[in-house]
């Protein structure tokens, strides 16, 4: 946000001279290096589970260890085995992606999440009911997928919260084709910007829009409500990124 409401520190060449772009520099090297470690790390883990197959790398874990589904950076390293042009740079790239928008992101959503069931105790207690009759008296056992799909008011709850407190404030979106909003011509080309609070806090939609209401994401409340009314991902679950 301080470069973004200083238009005289647009420029890359002039940015990268002062003291606030000279931390930016490092601070962002520093992050590549971390990137370029895990990368690195995850590769020497995987050369030796190919020479050694039967032997187990961790504590407590099997010979015969294999995970159904593989991790993400586990899959972009197998194609940059099997085709060496996909470089570890390009790794890198799709690992800053997700360590750093995905870590920060999901921290700050269970922060909020936690936040407002500390300031709505009823919500709390009804939230707490239903994951007690998901888990009965063995609330130490994994989570299973159809555990989760149980979870419908605390889906509901976090719902909520991300109307409440989206990921992001707002979202930035090119114009591949000029259209009218308003009786205001927009061109082709422009950068518009979409403020998803706002959108969020729409009386229209969403009553009352700062109480923390999480029933008003009950499929018989959300009936009829347009689909973009409520965008924490942007238009779909996995267009964030």
């Amino acid at each position: 946000m301080y470069r973004a409401i200083r238009p005289w520190l647009y420029s890359d060449f002039i940015f990268k001279w002062t003291a606030y772009g000279k931390r930016f520099t490092a601070n962002i090297r520093r992050a590549h290096e971390f990137s370029r470690k895990v990368i690195k790390n995850k590769k020497l883990e995987m050369e030796v589970r190919c020479k050694y197959p039967d032997v187990g790398l961790f504590p407590n874990e099997s010979p015969s260890h294999s995970r159904k589904q593989k991790a993400f950076l586990e899959l972009l390293l197998e194609y940059h085995l099997k085709d060496p042009s996909f470089t570890e740079e390009d790794i890198r790239e799709e690992v800053d992606t997700f360590m750093f928008a995905g870590y920060d992101t999901t921290a700050m959503s269970l922060s909020w999440t936690l936040y407002c069931l500390g300031q709505n105790h009823e919500i709390q207690l009804k939230a707490q009911e239903e994951l007690d009759q998901i888990f009965e008296d063995d609330n130490s056992r994994d989570v299973t997928r159809e555990d989760i799909t149980k979870m419908i008011y605390l889906e509901c709850v976090i719902k909520e919260t991300f109307r409440l407190y989206p990921i992001v404030p707002l979202i930035a979106r090119e114009c591949k084709e000029p259209f009218t909003v308003l009786g205001h011509e927009v061109p082709s080309g422009s950068l518009c910007l979409i403020l998803i609070s706002e959108i969020h806090h729409d009386p229209d939609y969403f009553p009352e829009p700062e109480k923390f209401v999480p029933e008003r994401f009950f499929p018989e409340n959300s009936e009829g409500r347009h689909p973009y009314a409520f965008i924490p991902f942007s238009a779909g679950p996995r267009n964030c990124i």
